[in-house]
């Protein structure tokens, strides 16, 4: 069995809280039951205190309630022991944290409803086989807690999570150094559409006609430094069989105003290139960033993978011996109220600039799961994450380097486009479904440059003819990139 956690508390508080978890672990299977929709979780009571309910508790966390700064202990026990650690750096004094819903139901779409009916299966790799490419491989209620490979099937049913037509939009990047005292921003358009999931069942084996199982790209408009550098991914369904599969990544050099293939590496998530084009040298040539190593050819610097703006958005499950690490009740910002670039660029991100608390938190039940790098990766050897057990969306990731020391801190913020107005409304957003947006991410990073993402202005209906054609055009990035 996992592990459950919760705060200390007297026992009739640790009783109320238990019946809302340990219902999930009666029986084998069944991994995580998540709460009744607004149950709140229950304040511990003060054993001796004068007028104490033994078994009636009030929510600790209710909804509308702000918590300042000198309040925040409240939430030491509903956040990842990493980002409590970090909370000088995520939150702030003067700060207008909000609790959002208890447990609210973010309900998709009806043609995505259900497990893929294809009768999906892990080999010993953790690859995935007989996945057909409709709703989610494996069924939730059928990953038993105790089974050694539940926790790479929790990651497959991450990757696969309902994602609408993916998105697209304006993004901006600030690269935190000092701890907030310098801030380089770098701005640009990013756009992500996945295979599976569609609405009408567009493929009808989850893959585009080319066997990708998504394309992603974009380009850099400032600073000069950046501007022009353009881009486009393409990931194989083989990458499912071989996690050692490379994407397809092509990269437009404006130096030389052509389009270059990036090295062949098994990119984690969604490509970024190195946009600051390297660094010159004392000898005249280009530093590629983080690594030291130095190249006379500008076009390796440019396609050399960063990890910045939409890390662990996408990953390779089978590139991890993952386990099932428990289930737990979390405070994060899933559905967030406040904005940010590009509709609101003047947005303060705290004295350290990567705190996103001046919002609504929603309190949700995560799934928490463990990845060992099975190869390669010696910065991200290792990967915790939390994922919210009712739409598989991501919550928080902490990285670690292959001698276990902490390399990131993550905090994921989403954007319900239902409850949005100004989003489109189409198949997949309708009055009381939609997706979940990836506004925004918080990454504290050991020993470098830490950063936040900001796109809060990205749609998620379809791309029209024009932008898919385009989307999967290589020619395209030459016009892309001017």
């Amino acid at each position: 069995m996992y592990s459950i956690c919760w705060p200390a508390m007297h026992p009739a508080a640790e009783r109320a809280l238990a019946g809302l978890v340990i219902l999930a672990l009666a029986g084998g299977a069944g991994a995580v039951e998540i709460p009744p929709e607004g149950a709140c979780p229950p304040a511990p009571v003060t054993p001796g205190e004068e007028g104490a309910v033994e078994d009636v508790l009030p929510p600790l966390l209710t909804p509308g309630t702000e918590i300042p700064m000198d309040g925040i202990e409240r939430l030491r026990n509903y956040l990842p022991r990493e980002v409590w650690e970090r909370r000088n750096l995520f939150f702030y004094e003067g700060m207008q944290l909000r609790v959002g819903p208890c447990h609210r139901r973010y309900p998709a779409p009806d043609f995505f409803g259900g497990a893929d009916p294809g009768g999906a299966r892990l080999d010993a790799r953790g690859n995935l086989l007989d996945y057909g490419g409709h709703g989610l491989p494996f069924p939730v209620e059928r990953i038993a807690d105790d089974a050694p490979d539940a926790g790479q099937k929790w990651a497959w049913n991450y990757h696969y999570r309902y994602q609408g037509s993916g998105f697209r939009g304006d993004f901006r990047v600030l690269h935190v150094m000092e701890r907030g005292r310098r801030i380089e921003r770098y701005f640009g358009e990013i756009f992500f559409v996945p295979s599976h999931g569609q609405p009408g069942g567009r493929e009808r084996d989850g893959r585009e006609r080319d066997g990708t199982t998504f394309r992603a790209g974009g380009r850099f408009t400032r600073p000069t430094i950046a501007r022009g550098v353009a881009w486009r991914q393409f990931r194989s369904a083989e990458t499912d069989l071989s996690a050692d599969r490379s994407d397809e990544i092509f990269v437009y050099v404006p130096e030389e105003r052509k389009v270059r293939r990036a090295p062949p590496t098994a990119v984690e998530g969604l490509f970024m290139p190195s946009y600051t084009r390297g660094l010159p040298s004392i000898r005249g040539k280009l530093v590629l960033p983080e690594t030291g190593v130095s190249t006379p050819d500008p076009s390796i610097a440019v396609s050399e993978h960063w990890r910045r703006g939409f890390v662990a958005l996408a990953i390779r499950p089978n590139a991890y011996d993952f386990k099932l690490v428990g289930a737990r009740d979390v405070i994060a910002p899933l559905n967030a109220l406040a904005t940010g670039y590009p509709t609101e660029p003047s947005r303060s991100y705290g004295p350290s600039g990567l705190s996103v608390a001046n919002d609504q938190w929603d309190v949700r039940r995560a799934v928490v799961i463990e990845g060992k790098r099975r190869r390669g990766d010696l910065q991200a050897a290792h990967l915790k994450l939390y994922v919210d057990a009712q739409t598989l969306q991501p919550l928080y990731l902490i990285t670690r380097r292959v001698n276990r020391a902490i390399f990131e801190v993550g905090i994921f913020v989403g954007r319900f486009s239902a409850d949005d107005p100004s989003q489109p409304r189409w198949e997949g957003a309708g009055e009381t479904f939609g997706v979940i947006l990836p506004v925004a991410q918080s990454m504290f990073v050991a020993g470098g440059e830490s950063w936040l993402r900001e796109s809060y202005a990205l749609r998620s209906d379809p791309p029209t003819p024009k932008e898919r054609a385009d989307f999967g055009s290589v020619q395209g990035l030459t016009r892309r990139g001017r």
